[in-house]
């Protein structure tokens, strides 16, 4: 009788203590590991993470229950998850949000008509209001940015810079999916994409006679500069399509041009990422900015080929590139490309996304539409199967896209091994076509003695001919 006694009083005292204090229920938060280091972290607990952006050292909190966490030190801001609306002032967020099916969540952006996703209601995207003002929280839960103070307690920074590789910068996306409480889809589509890259890259150290490559820039100014880029976006992406050379340090001095020719004249293909503003004459425009007065006769190897590439092939109708995003949400693909134009026989079925051959006569470029992106089955969020093999050794017999070959020229350069299997080739050629032109001279020499020959001797009938017209049979 006294436990029934004291029975009654426990639980009175558990639901007073209750009351008091509650008890957050679980909210079953997936749990995500990184593949690589990409400046993040998530941290689980039973009812909220935390997302520590370990590059600019802010900490966001994220809760699934009516009432926020009081006893978490060390947070910088609160979000309650999944969020319902969102704001960007950055397009790489778009990206993710299409690649994990949260599309219909973005309502604002600081530029709606630089976004190139056809899939987007452009009528419900709000422009937001100037950056570091507080006017913009009523309208949106979060708002993903290039600077974590841009929109205060409701910014959230996504890396802008190319400091991280290809797949470091890709696996943002589980940063992103966590404020969908979406983790398990971003962990599984970018375990797919990082298969896929690891593989194509694989597949390329086999080459026998690996190209140079470089990505290069021109910013223009009162003091006009030259850069050559290494940061590990770049190299990591040329050092996986199979090229070398790629990893040539800046310039001392970032003005001086004929250092920056000079640096360069070994390249096979170079890949711009400068601003170009002479539409449909681009090409002429990059000739004048870099110093290049007469690029066919230059003897340089990139330039005689006009192998010039650049990431804005694929656009919106006012031209915005797509490129920064959804090419940073698909490294896999963007490796893809590059490999298709340095090593073109390796996928012959691939069809290149974003890469614009800057070089060739024709610089339009192709506007995403509905012929070639499918809202309902979107390529974007579908990786395909990568085999890996050895057997891949290069291509040594196209420097150029075969669809577009016809127009370049077949001058030889100087530089790599690459440039010297074009110059054998071009010379062999030449002896070729001189040993051709010889054997027709003697053999078209023989006809005309046969025939005159035979015209003496009637064997042709010497009706109405006359001796002198035999040039006619010459």
């Amino acid at each position: 009788m006294r436990f029934s006694i004291v029975q009654p009083v426990t639980i009175a005292a558990v639901a007073l203590i209750h009351t008091a204090n509650p008890v957050l229920a679980a909210c079953g938060f997936d749990k995500v590991g990184l593949l690589t280091d990409p400046g993040f972290t998530i941290t689980v607990n039973s009812n909220y993470k935390v997302l520590e952006d370990t590059a600019a050292k802010v900490k966001y909190g994220l809760y699934c229950d009516d009432t926020q966490p009081s006893d978490v030190a060390g947070i910088d801001r609160w979000f309650k998850v999944p969020v319902e609306s969102v704001g960007l002032r950055i397009s790489m967020a778009s990206g993710f949000l299409e690649a994990l099916g949260h599309s219909d969540k973005l309502i604002a952006a600081e530029s709606p008509r630089n976004l190139t996703n056809i899939c987007l209601d452009a009528s419900k995207i709000q422009t937001l209001d100037p950056a570091s003002t507080t006017s913009n929280s009523s309208s949106v839960d979060v708002i993903f940015s290039a600077d974590e103070g841009s929109d205060s307690n409701i910014s959230v920074r996504l890396p802008s810079n190319d400091a991280l590789t290809p797949l470091q910068k890709a696996e943002w996306i589980k940063f992103v999916a966590a404020f969908f409480n979406d983790e398990k889809s971003a962990d599984s589509l970018f375990s797919s994409i990082a298969d896929a890259y690891n593989c194509h890259w694989g597949n390329l150290q086999h080459l026998k006679d690996a190209p140079h490559a470089y990505w290069v820039q021109y910013t223009d100014g009162a003091t006009p500069s030259y850069s050559i880029i290494d940061t590990a976006y770049q190299k990591d992406l040329l050092a996986g399509a199979g090229a070398t050379n790629n990893t040539r340090a800046a310039l001392d001095d970032s003005s001086d041009q004929a250092a920056f020719q000079d640096a360069i004249k070994d390249a096979d293909f170079v890949f711009d990422q400068s601003e170009l503003h002479s539409y449909g004459q681009r090409a002429t425009e990059w000739y004048s900015n870099f110093g290049y007065k007469n690029p066919k006769n230059s003897g340089v190897t990139f330039l005689t080929s006009r192998n010039i590439w650049r990431t804005d092939g694929f656009t919106n109708k006012a031209g915005v590139s797509n490129f920064a995003e959804f090419g940073y949400v698909r490294p896999d693909l963007v490796l893809q490309d590059i490999i298709s134009v340095l090593e073109p026989k390796y996928d012959t079925d691939y069809s290149r996304r974003w890469l614009l051959w800057l070089g060739g006569t024709n610089e339009s470029t192709t506007v995403i539409s509905p012929d070639n992106y499918d809202c309902a089955k979107p390529w974007f969020s579908t990786v395909d199967k990568c085999s890996a093999r050895t057997d891949f050794t290069g291509d040594s017999d196209s420097d150029t896209p075969d669809s577009e070959a016809d127009d370049t020229d077949s001058d030889s350069g100087s530089g790599s091994g690459r440039a010297g299997k074009i110059a054998g080739g071009v010379i062999g050629a030449a002896v070729f076509v001189a040993l051709v032109i010889v054997a027709l001279h003697y053999y078209n020499r023989h006809r005309r003695n046969v025939r005159i020959q035979a015209l003496a001797q009637a064997e042709y009938g010497t009706d109405g001919i006359d001796l002198r017209d035999t040039r006619r049979f010459s």
